[in-house]
C-alpha cells in the first residue's frame, strides 16, 4: 500500500469496512472534483476522476476512529500513483483534494492506493490478439472516468442496457463488484471482435468532449484498436515470388504499424510496397522504366508491355474497364500518401475505414499482379 497523503496524527491505519458503492460518497466525490475544476486544480480534480476512489472508515493502534480516501487498484495504475509522488504538483493536488473535502463536510486522515491481486485478465491477452492489461485500464481510467465506484454515468441498469444495445448476449449482474470492476472484467474477458463493439459502444456513449478526459487523440488511438481487434476486415498481406529487400521491409513495417497503431499509420509502407514492387516486377521483366516513374506510370507500363496483361479472358473488356479504374485509384493514392499519411508531417490523417480501404487496395493489386505473373511464367495463363 503507499499513502499518498496523510493528515495530522499516528501514521498507520487499518480500513473497518469492505469496499462497497455509497450514492452519498459518489456524490460527494462528484461536487469535490467539480468544485476542484472550478478553482483551477486540474491535476486534483483528475486524480478524483480517474482513480476509483472510496469513502471508508479506519482506525489505528490508537484506536481512533476516522476517514480515508482509499483506492484498490491494479499494477500499472499502482506503479503510476507511486512515481507521481516524485512530482511536486502531484503531491499538492492531495492535499487540495482534502482540503475540499473537509470543505464539504467530511475530514479526510488518509490518501492511499493498494495494489489489487490478480489473474491474467484474458486468455486473449496472452495470445496477443485481444486488449492489453494497460489498454483496458486506459479505457476505463482514461477515457470513461470513474467516481466512487461508478464507471462514468453507468448506473447497474444502464450498464446492463448497455450491452443490450450493442445486442451483446452479456449480463453484467453475473459479476461480483462495482460497475467499473464488472466493466473491466467483461472486457478483458471478451473475444477480440467482442472488445471491439464494446469500444465502439463507449465511443458512441461517451463521444469526444463530452468531459475533459474524453480527447480525440484517445478516441483516435480506440478506433486503431478496433481496426487490430477485427484482422478479419483487412485483405490478408500476400506472400510475394518476385519482391526486393525495399518491399519486404516495407510490407514488414505496414503489417507492424497496422496491428500496433492502425491503418492510419501504415499508408505510407503499403505505398512503398507497391511502388517499389511494380518496379521490381517491371526491371525482372526486362521492361525499360524511367528512373522517375510515378506509381500510375509503373502500373499502366505493365498493363501494356508485360505479356502477363496480354490475355485477361474471356471478358477482356470488361476486365481491362477494371484494370483502368485500379490506375485511377493508383492516382488518387499519391495525394493521399503525401498529404494525409505519416509520410509527412501533415496536419491530419486519413480517418481509420479510409486508410483500412487504402491498405485494403494495395494488398489487393500486389495479390493480383503477383499471381498473374506467376501464373504467365509457370505456364498456366
Amino acid at each position: 500500500m503507499i499513502q499518498l497523503y496523510h493528515g495530522s496524527g499516528a501514521t498507520d491505519f487499518t480500513v473497518l469496512q469492505d469496499g462497497s458503492v455509497n450514492d452519498e460518497h459518489s456524490v460527494l466525490l462528484d461536487n469535490a472534483a467539480r468544485l476542484l475544476t472550478t478553482r483551477g486544480h486540474t491535476i486534483a480534480a483528475a486524480l478524483l476522476r480517474t482513480v476509483p476512489f472510496q469513502v471508508l472508515e479506519a482506525t489505528n493502534h490508537f484506536n481512533d476512529e476516522f476517514v480515508i480516501l482509499h483506492a484498490v487498484v491494479p499494477l500499472e495504475e499502482y506503479e503510476r500513483l507511486r512515481n507521481g509522488l516524485q512530482d511536486p504538483d502531484e503531491r499538492r493536488a492531495y492535499v487540495q483534494i482534502a482540503d475540499v473535502l473537509a470543505e464539504l463536510g467530511t475530514y479526510t486522515r488518509f490518501i492511499a492506493a493498494e495494489l489489487t491481486m490478480e489473474q491474467p485478465i484474458s486468455p486473449a491477452t496472452e495470445s496477443g490478439s485481444g486488449l492489453k492489461r494497460s489498454e483496458v485500464y486506459k479505457v476505463v481510467s482514461a477515457y470513461i472516468g470513474v467516481s466512487g465506484g461508478y464507471l462514468g454515468d453507468f448506473s447497474y441498469r444502464t450498464h446492463h442496457e448497455f450491452y443490450i444495445g450493442l445486442d451483446l448476449d452479456i449480463d453484467p449482474n453475473t459479476y461480483e463488484g462495482t460497475t467499473r470492476e464488472r466493466f473491466i472484467k467483461i472486457l478483458s474477458e471478451s473475444a477480440p471482435d467482442v472488445q471491439a463493439r464494446i469500444l465502439e459502444g463507449v465511443l458512441a456513449r461517451f463521444p469526444v468532449g463530452s468531459s475533459e478526459l474524453r480527447a480525440e487523440e484517445r478516441a483516435a488511438e480506440f478506433r486503431r484498436w478496433i481496426a487490430r481487434l477485427r484482422p478479419d476486415r483487412q485483405v490478408e498481406q500476400p506472400t510475394l515470388r518476385i519482391t526486393s529487400e525495399v518491399v519486404q521491409t516495407a510490407l514488414l513495417d505496414a503489417e507492424e504499424l497496422l496491428h500496433s497503431r492502425g491503418a492510419a499509420s501504415c499508408v505510407d509502407r503499403v505505398h512503398t510496397a507497391l511502388h517499389g514492387y511494380l518496379r521490381e516486377v517491371c526491371t525482372d521483366e526486362g521492361l525499360e522504366i524511367a528512373e522517375d516513374a510515378s506509381l500510375t506510370d509503373l502500373f499502366k507500363h505493365l498493363r501494356e508491355a508485360h505479356p502477363a496483361f496480354r490475355d485477361l479472358g474471356p471478358r477482356s473488356d470488361d476486365v481491362l474497364r477494371v484494370f483502368r479504374a485500379l490506375g485511377t485509384i493508383l492516382d488518387s493514392l499519391n495525394p493521399l500518401r503525401n498529404r494525409a499519411s505519416v509520410a509527412h508531417p501533415n496536419p491530419s490523417l486519413l480517418p481509420e475505414p479510409e486508410a483500412l480501404l487504402v491498405v485494403n487496395v494495395g494488398r489487393t493489386i500486389l495479390r493480383y499482379v503477383d499471381e498473374k505473373v506467376h501464373r504467365q511464367r509457370s505456364g498456366e495463363g
